[in-house]
């Protein structure tokens, strides 16, 4: 076999590569929270419902935190929020994780290690400034 026919058939290896690994590539950015530069986190405060149907409110604020994070009346410490998300945040076993999904809409989990519930999905949505 020439060279001219192996380097032919190389580049039709890796451009067959190339084209299987392009949706994974496409795939990877859009799961990802951080990918979405497009939104913009609404000031102002938020309420919603968790998995066990239990009420989730915080505020938003202009200092770029999430406070006053409540699952009824157990209370979770403040987060940085970064782009359009926190990453998880703790404090005394109590921690909070979320992502804007739009300008509006929060979607994230809380815990607390000492209970048997493990992470538990909310949804939360503006309501007021």
């Amino acid at each position: 076999m020439s060279i001219r026919t192996r380097f032919a058939a190389f580049l039709v290896v890796l451009a067959a590569v190339a084209i299987s690994l392009a949706p994974v590539a496409a795939d990877a950015t859009r799961s990802t929270p951080s990918a979405r530069i497009d939104v913009l986190p609404k000031i102002g405060h938020y309420e919603g419902r968790d998995t066990h149907h239990r009420h989730i409110k915080f505020y938003y604020g202009s200092h770029g935190r999430v406070v006053n994070f409540r699952v009824e009346h157990t209370n979770f410490p403040p987060a940085e929020v970064q782009g359009a998300m926190w990453h998880r945040t703790c404090h005394n076993n109590h921690c909070t994780r979320g992502h804007w999904t739009t300008d509006t809409h929060v979607n994230g989990h809380w815990s607390i290690s000492t209970s048997s519930l493990g992470d538990v999905a909310f949804s939360a949505r503006w309501i007021s400034h």
